[in-house]
């Protein structure tokens, strides 16, 4: 295969890793938005579903028997479960479960806590209950792009995206290596690098193994798809197998122009 089929293969895998990564990153952020606009006290369901519930202990409540859970509707059916200790913050926190009938209508409800003597706590323990007619009814009304587009959860997206984007660049690794393979068998290498210097513009490329270049050999510049010359290099510092080329004449360019070396290997 050429080196210009190769260099469109390796372009066309960075831009499919360069597409799933912003897809990565814009589900992350309709995650992060919508988690952040999302009421903690409201949950949507359907009818016949049950949720669980759960908030710390008011101020003065050390029983379960100290409170009382109270629906706004009898087609929920509301029971406390547990009295467990915090996992992030410590402190004690009741847990309890609402249980909707499957004939109970479309609608908001409520279910809050009280004190055994009918006071509510400070600040209130309410929470809304929004029936909904269907499943998509919920997905439409998600805070989260993803989740009504895709019916899928931001974050669950971002991580089964997150693997897809691991194959093109491994693709885009493999295809330059056998690219600067292929350049050096015809005696050419691709910039990597380049930078300013008092000098001029420093190049930097790797042509293999007994390139024969020394300090002050001149190389050929090409452009990026190696079929014509745009000026010269002289040679100014080789460390193994990486050169360090300085541009004649003022010249500038961008890393993935080409040079060709001055003679066979």
């Amino acid at each position: 295969m050429s080196f210009q089929s190769l260099a469109a293969w390796r372009r066309l895998a960075g831009l499919l890793g360069g597409c799933i990564f912003c897809l990565v990153l814009a589900s992350l952020v309709d995650g992060m938005i919508s988690g952040g606009l999302k009421d903690p006290f409201l949950h949507d369901l359907l009818p016949g579903q049950s949720v669980k519930l759960s908030k710390p202990m008011p101020v003065g409540a050390e029983r379960l028997e100290d409170l009382e859970l109270r629906a706004s509707n009898p087609k929920i059916s509301v029971h406390f479960e547990e009295l467990f200790t915090g996992f992030w913050m410590g402190g004690t926190l009741w847990r309890a479960e609402a249980q909707l009938a499957p004939d109970i209508p479309v609608g908001e409800y409520r279910v809050a806590v009280f004190h055994h003597n009918g006071t509510a706590p400070t600040p209130p323990q309410a929470f809304t209950l929004r029936v909904h007619p269907s499943a998509q009814a919920i997905l439409n009304a998600s805070g989260s792009l993803t989740t009504r587009l895709l019916g899928l959860a931001p974050y669950l997206l971002s991580i089964c995206l997150l693997p897809l984007a691991l194959l093109p660049m491994a693709a885009s690794f493999l295809l330059s290596r056998k690219i600067a393979q292929t350049l050096n068998a015809a005696h050419m290498a691709e910039v990597y690098r380049s930078m300013n210097s008092p000098e001029g513009q420093r190049i930097f490329f790797s042509p293999g193994q007994g390139h024969g270049l020394t300090p002050g050999s001149m190389v050929e510049v090409l452009d990026e798809r190696g079929k014509g010359v745009i000026g010269m290099a002289e040679v100014h510092e080789i460390l193994r197998e990486d050169v360090q080329a300085i541009l004649m004449d003022g010249m500038k360019l961008r890393p993935g122009a080409l040079v060709r070396l001055p003679q066979a290997r």
